[in-house]
C-alpha cells in the first residue's frame, strides 16, 4: 500500500489529543501527505493545511489513524467500515485492546507505515438482523442480547445452522468476535481467544444453570436465538456496547459472520501474549 492520504478521528476530550493531531499533521506535511480531520476536531488550533470530514461522509483516504481508547476506535472504524479502510490506533485510554501503539512511538510507526514497514491483520467482523427489519448490524466486538428491562431474566433458544442447541435464562447473552474476547465475554466467563483466529464465541451471562457454558464457534455458521411465551415481550440487542436495537419476542435474532472484516495496521514487533501480561496481569499469582 502505497500511503497518500489518510483520515485522523480522536476522542476530543482526552488531553493528550491536541498535541498529537498537531505532531501528526506536521508529520504529514513533511512527507507530503493529505490528511482528513474529523469535524469534530474543529476547536483544535491548527496551523497545517487539512480537509474536515462529517461522519456522514468519510473521505476515501489509505488508513484511518485512532487517538483514544477502544471505544473511539471502534466508532471510527464503524464510520470508514465501506469499504474497509485498515485502522491504526494509538492507545490514549484506561484497558483497551484495539489500538496497539502508544503516543510515545506515534511518529515513529507512521514512518514505517510511510516506508512499507507493516502488515495488515485481517479480523472477523459479526453482522447481525432482526426478523422484519431491513438493516444489518455491525459489530467488532460483540453483540449482546438482553430484555429491556436490563434486571429481568432473559429466556432464548439457541439455534446453530437451524439446528436446536440449548435454552437459556440468564441476564443475558453474548456473541463475541475474537477480537471482543476479552471485552463483555471475558467478564463474563468467556475464554480468551487470539484475534486471528476466526470463531464465534457465544458467552451467557450469570446463567441460571451450572451446566450453560460458553461455546466457541466455527466463523462460517449461521446462530439464531428464537424466543418463547416464558420470554420478556421486549427485548434488545446491543452492538459492541454503544447502540440499542429495540424489538419484541416474535421476532428471531440471526447472526453470522460478516462479507468485510475489520483490518489492522500492524508491525513486526507487536506482541500479542504481551499485551494479555502486561494488561491482565495474565499469568501472575494475586499477592
Amino acid at each position: 500500500m502505497q500511503v497518500k492520504s489518510f483520515a485522523i478521528w480522536a476522542n476530543a476530550e482526552k488531553k493528550q489529543v491536541p498535541a498529537l493531531v498537531q505532531s501528526t499533521l506536521k508529520w504529514a506535511t513533511e512527507n507530503n501527505l493529505k490528511v482528513h480531520l474529523a469535524d469534530r476536531l474543529k476547536s483544535i488550533n491548527i496551523d497545517e493545511d487539512v480537509l474536515y470530514f462529517s461522519t456522514q461522509n468519510p473521505p476515501e483516504v489509505d488508513f484511518l489513524l485512532c487517538l483514544g481508547g477502544d471505544g473511539t476506535l471502534i466508532s471510527g472504524v464503524r464510520i470508514f467500515s465501506n469499504p474497509s479502510v485498515p485502522v491504526l490506533g494509538v492507545h490514549l485510554g484506561g484497558l483497551g485492546f484495539l489500538a496497539q501503539i502508544t503516543p510515545e512511538v506515534l511518529i515513529e510507526k507512521l514512518d514505517s507505515l510511510n516506508n512499507g514497514q507493516f502488515e495488515i491483520q485481517d479480523r472477523l467482523v459479526l453482522s447481525a438482523e432482526i426478523s422484519g427489519e431491513n438493516e444489518l448490524f455491525y459489530a467488532i466486538n460483540d453483540f449482546v442480547v438482553q430484555n429491556e428491562t436490563s434486571f429481568r431474566v432473559t429466556s432464548l433458544s439457541l439455534f446453530i445452522d437451524n439446528q436446536h442447541v440449548s435454552d437459556y435464562k440468564s441476564d443475558g447473552i453474548i456473541i463475541s468476535t475474537p477480537t471482543g474476547s476479552t471485552a463483555y465475554s471475558l467478564s463474563s466467563g468467556g475464554p480468551i481467544v487470539q484475534p486471528d483466529v476466526f470463531s464465534i464465541i457465544i458467552t451467557p451471562i450469570a446463567p441460571h444453570s451450572l451446566t450453560s457454558r460458553p461455546l466457541v464457534l466455527p466463523s462460517d455458521v449461521e446462530v439464531e436465538f428464537r424466543f418463547s411465551e416464558e420470554s420478556e415481550e421486549n427485548l434488545k440487542l446491543i452492538v459492541d456496547g454503544q447502540n440499542i436495537i429495540n424489538f419484541n419476542k416474535n421476532s428471531t435474532v440471526k447472526l453470522s459472520q460478516a462479507k468485510h472484516h475489520l483490518k489492522f495496521i500492524t508491525f513486526k514487533d507487536y506482541n500479542y501474549y504481551e499485551t494479555l501480561k502486561n494488561k491482565m496481569v495474565w499469568g501472575k499469582r494475586g499477592s
